[in-house]
C-alpha cells in the first residue's frame, strides 16, 4: 500500500489526514495576527508542519510535536501551543494517534496535543473546543450562536 498524497486548498492530505497553512488575513495588528500554521513540502517524501497559537496575551503555553513515517514518507510537526487560546488563525495538525491509526509509525514524540476537535468562528475567530465545552460541535442545536459575535453555527469551520 502506498501513501496517498494529495494537494488540497491550503496544504496537503496524506492518507486522508490534512495539514494546512493558515494565518490572519486582516490588515491590522489584532491578537489573531500573531497565530499561524505553515505546511512545507521539502521534497516528494518530506513534509514539515509548524504552528504558533500563542499571542502576546498568552500566559499558559507549551510545545509539542512528533515525526511520523510510513513507506519513506516523513511528516514532522512542531507546535507552540497555548492552553488559554481563545482565537487562532491557523489550523491544527492531527494528533499523533490519528497517524498511528492509519499505519504510520511515530518515530519521535515531544509532548501531546491537548485539544480535542476544534471549530473556529469565521467572523471573530473564537474557538469552540469540544473537550472544554463538553459537547461535540455537531450535537449543538441548529439555532446555536457564537457566544462572542452571535453568528450562526454554519459560520464555523473545523480546524483540527
Amino acid at each position: 500500500m502506498t501513501v496517498a498524497i494529495q494537494k488540497i486548498p491550503g496544504g496537503f492530505s496524506l492518507d486522508g489526514l490534512e495539514l494546512k497553512s493558515g494565518k490572519c488575513g486582516c490588515t491590522s495588528i489584532s491578537t489573531c495576527c500573531y497565530s499561524w500554521s505553515k505546511i512545507k513540502k521539502r521534497d516528494d517524501r518530506t513534509f514539515e508542519f509548524v504552528a504558533k497559537t500563542t499571542t502576546p496575551e498568552t500566559s499558559d503555553f507549551f510545545t509539542w510535536g512528533y515525526t511520523a513515517t510510513r513507506e519513506g514518507v516523513t511528516v514532522t510537526v512542531l507546535v507552540e501551543d497555548a492552553r488559554d487560546k481563545k482565537i487562532y488563525s491557523g489550523y491544527l495538525p492531527p494528533a499523533a494517534g490519528a497517524w498511528e491509526a492509519r499505519g504510520w509509525t511515530i518515530a519521535e514524540k515531544n509532548g501531546e496535543r491537548e485539544d480535542g476537535a476544534v471549530w473556529r468562528c469565521a467572523s471573530c475567530r473564537w474557538l469552540y473546543k469540544e473537550d472544554r465545552e463538553g459537547a461535540p460541535f455537531a450535537s449543538l442545536p441548529d439555532d446555536w450562536k457564537c457566544p462572542v459575535c452571535n453568528v450562526g453555527k454554519e459560520a464555523f469551520e473545523s480546524i483540527g
